[in-house]
């Protein structure tokens, strides 16, 4: 916050110091500004636009980086609702969201775009001014010009009081080259003076999305989206589009109801299937047409683990089994016809959050535990072959 602070302070005292010079030196301040009222006036007015558009710009950023580090540190109900931000916020919103590399990218080039809007608006208004600035030369040029001919022209040297008819005419190329300086080192003033401050907001820009950059990318390693996950399966064995799809789902329905996707693991070295935990050491493996006698020989395997590893600690493990059937031989092994009827299931079955720093603290352990017994009997060898008929 500091640094995004800083700026904020760079530009309030840029601006005070603006308007103690301008009270030092007003006498001369309006004798530059009346040269030529009309166009002079503008240039100042668009000035004054220029520096406010900038504080606003500035302070609309302030709540947008608070929310940002609020939510990322924890506080996802700051009750604020961002703006520049709401690509970020609006995906945020739901909270088993997976955001791949390439979401990652074109919400961050979102938030650019609305970034560069506002910077488009600040650029322009200097641009304007150093237009305006030029047109004011040229203007003056025009009327310094105009007034030396006009001079020329009507000029009479045998009139005895040519001088002082030299003198009256002098007036307007004079009022002229008066219009040309002052609206040049008005305009060129001004669009320093608006460049600065907009370089000052966009330093602040920059801290919000260089920060917005490092808290995404460290989400988004932390929350690997469920495709790529999923798609590992493919690197040891080719899927079926329906096969694919359907652990997909899976894999959403098991997140969207509070589950912890441990391991994708392959039953019988070629059935893709996932491992799914809860509190309560609860554990659930979702996979697609297996047949019966392997999944109660798998199953069998995990108990056999479990007893010979664990003392006083129960594990329910269930095998839920998409194979468009009702059969089981038994309520370890729930069968179904579709991932409607799977998602039904898992709706009376969710997973309730962890209460307490020792549910947390016992939940690890189960987890640390779990991936210990996945990689015993579900991990390749180093030929790539499954030791799974070994283990049994």
């Amino acid at each position: 916050m500091m640094k995004f602070h800083k700026n904020l302070n760079i530009m309030s005292g840029f601006t005070a110091a603006l308007i103690i010079v301008a009270c030092f030196f007003w006498k001369t301040f309006m004798n530059i500004a009346i040269s030529n009222v009309f166009l002079n006036g503008i240039i100042i007015g668009t000035t004054v636009f220029g520096i406010g558009l900038c504080f606003v710009n500035m302070f609309k950023l302030l709540p947008e980086y608070r929310w940002l580090h609020a939510y990322f540190e924890g506080d996802a109900t700051c009750g604020f609702n961002p703006k520049l931000l709401s690509p970020i916020s609006n995906t945020l919103r739901n909270k088993h969201i997976a955001i791949t590399s390439a979401d990652l990218t074109d919400l961050l080039n979102l938030v650019l775009m609305k970034i560069e809007d506002k910077r488009d608006s600040v650029r322009y208004i200097t641009n304007s001014l150093i237009f305006l600035g030029l047109l004011g030369t040229f203007w003056g040029l025009i009327l310094t010009v105009g007034g030396f001919a006009d001079l020329i022209i009507h000029i009479d040297f045998a009139d005895t009081s040519v001088l002082q008819n030299m003198q009256s005419g002098m007036a307007v190329p004079l009022a002229g080259m008066a219009t040309a300086f002052t609206s040049s080192l008005l305009g060129l003033a001004g669009s320093l003076i608006v460049g600065f401050l907009g370089l000052q907001l966009q330093f602040a820009q920059n801290t919000i999305f260089q920060d917005l950059t490092d808290f995404m990318t460290e989400y988004v390693l932390e929350h690997p989206n469920q495709n790529s996950v999923v798609s590992e399966m493919i690197d040891t064995a080719p899927l079926s589009q329906a096969v694919y799809s359907t652990i997909n789902d899976m894999y959403n329905v098991f997140v969207d109801y509070g589950y912890k996707i441990k391991d994708i693991i392959r039953i019988d070295g070629k059935y893709p299937a996932i491992v799914a935990l809860g509190g309560g050491e609860t554990l659930f493996i979702g996979t697609v047409n297996v047949p019966t006698d392997i999944l109660q020989n798998t199953l069998k395997r995990l108990n056999l683990c479990f007893a010979d590893t664990l003392e006083d600690i129960t594990i329910t493990a269930r095998v839920l089994c998409i194979d468009g059937t009702t059969s089981a031989r038994n309520e370890d092994i729930v069968h179904f016809t579709s991932i409607n009827t799977f998602k039904n299931y898992m709706f009376h079955n969710q997973n309730m959050p962890l209460q307490t720093d020792d549910d947390q603290e016992a939940f690890v352990a189960y987890e640390n535990y779990i991936e210990n017994v996945l990689d015993y009997l579900f991990s390749p060898g180093l030929d790539g072959t499954y030791d799974e008929e070994d283990n049994a």
